[in-house]
């Protein structure tokens, strides 16, 4: 249960993905089958697709599974790395911030439209980017806070995860 707990945002990213994939063979199927196409299946797996970008975007971060190029930082002495990749984590926590806050004003300004076909607030959908960039920041912070902590000869990725 606690694995779960800690991974809940890889397993929430996995669901969606797959409610998406769900969605997009059936309709493909009754599409090419039976002439018919579902008139909701492109809403729930564009919802769900976004979802599991934003998502799994901020698990990413966490588990930091983005790319990076450490080829020069990695050549410097152990305390210049330390100052990079603080710098670094700090100039990430600010954009997530920023952008967490630009993903509420959107939000809020999109509540009067409503999905063509659901006929459910864009709410819906535009939240995902609140839930992504929220969750980033979070992780953001705690990636900061356990390079401040961690030894300067430390690379990243190497120390255990607390």
């Amino acid at each position: 249960m606690k694995k779960i707990l800690k991974n809940l945002d890889a397993y929430f990213a996995g669901f969606m993905f797959a409610i998406t994939l769900v969605v997009v063979v059936v309709n493909v199927f009754t599409r090419y089958f039976a002439n018919y196409i579902i008139p909701w299946g492109e809403e729930v797996a564009t919802t769900c697709f976004v979802y599991t970008t934003f998502v799994g975007a901020a698990w990413c971060l966490r588990t930091h599974q983005h790319v990076g190029v450490d080829l020069l930082v990695d050549k410097l002495p152990a305390g210049a790395r330390k100052v990079v990749h603080i710098l670094t984590d700090l100039i990430i926590l600010v954009t997530n911030g920023y952008i967490t806050w630009l993903s509420y004003q959107f939000v809020s300004s999109s509540s009067v439209k409503t999905m063509p076909i659901l006929k459910i607030s864009s709410v819906w959908l535009n939240s995902a980017l609140i839930l992504g960039f929220g969750l980033m920041t979070i992780y953001s912070l705690m990636n900061l806070v356990k390079t401040i902590r961690e030894p300067a000869d430390t690379k990243r990725g190497e120390a255990s995860e607390a």
